[in-house]
């Protein structure tokens, strides 16, 4: 994941999973608070495309000497969850709305 002056991937979204959820999808992980996000090509850092969706085990943040820092996770890839697919693309219609309604006058 990368994005450059707002515009590259990130993940988005965060839906907590309890060790039953992670049972029932057949994965066994001690440790951490898993949650499921969705990596999306963003604008500006508006989510336009969504491109996948992950279940995140655990992240680090590693800052290096300037302003720059990166995260690493720890993912498995799973099927698009169309509820955060559908909220990012809900946030992004009302981005431009309220664009729209300020630049209109």
């Amino acid at each position: 994941m990368y994005t450059l002056n707002g515009i590259g991937t990130t993940l988005y979204g965060r839906r907590y999973l309890t060790k039953k959820d992670l049972h029932n999808m057949g994965i066994d992980v001690e440790g951490g608070v898993p949650y499921i996000a969705t990596m999306w090509f963003v604008f500006l850092f508006v989510p336009i495309i969504p491109l996948s969706s992950y279940i995140v085990f655990a992240e680090s943040e590693e800052s290096g000497f300037f302003v720059h820092s990166s995260k690493q996770y720890h993912m498995i890839k799973i099927n698009m969850n169309w509820n955060q697919v559908f909220k990012g693309w809900a946030i992004t219609i009302g981005i431009i709305f309220i664009l729209w309604l300020l630049f209109s006058w």
